[in-house]
């Protein structure tokens, strides 16, 4: 159910935008809370059609999830923003001191998954940021990881 969602939602399928915005707004409000296996599709169709608001909501969202589970989901979906400029700063939200260290990788690589504007801008935010990611992981897993991402 959540991959065809996914799927829709990403396509851009109206019937399913419309009820991930709905759905989503509730899950803010406070409404009603997304079950766990809705909210990566949910989360990628609202920030694949979203704006800097919806972006801005997501990182608000991670701010005020007490559970890592939360966070690492946010976090893996918000390479499915569109816009340049958004990706931009999700990218730079990756290397902030919100994200832990071991999850940078799965912000970056988010980015670089979600579009093929994403993965170039992805690629010029590693070789820009070079020397800080390759310091940060010590030539460990994490840097082969990030590479193969």
């Amino acid at each position: 159910r959540g991959l065809v969602l996914g799927k829709l939602g990403k396509a851009g399928h109206k019937a399913t935008l419309e009820e991930a915005r709905r759905r989503f707004k509730e899950h803010v409000e406070g409404k009603h809370i997304l079950s766990a296996d809705l909210k990566s599709p949910v989360y990628v169709t609202v920030l694949k059609h979203g704006d800097s608001s919806t972006l801005d909501t997501m990182l608000k969202l991670h701010k005020q999830a007490d559970m890592q589970e939360e966070k690492n989901r946010i976090e893996r979906v918000l390479g499915a923003i569109s816009q340049p400029e958004l990706i931009q700063k999700v990218l730079t939200f990756a290397l902030s001191e919100e994200v832990r260290p071991q999850d940078t990788v799965s912000v970056i690589g988010g980015v670089a998954g979600g579009s093929k504007q994403g993965r170039k801008a992805a690629w010029k935010f590693v070789r820009d940021n070079w020397e800080e990611l390759y310091n940060r992981y010590q030539g460990g897993f994490l840097i082969s990881r990030l590479i193969k991402v």
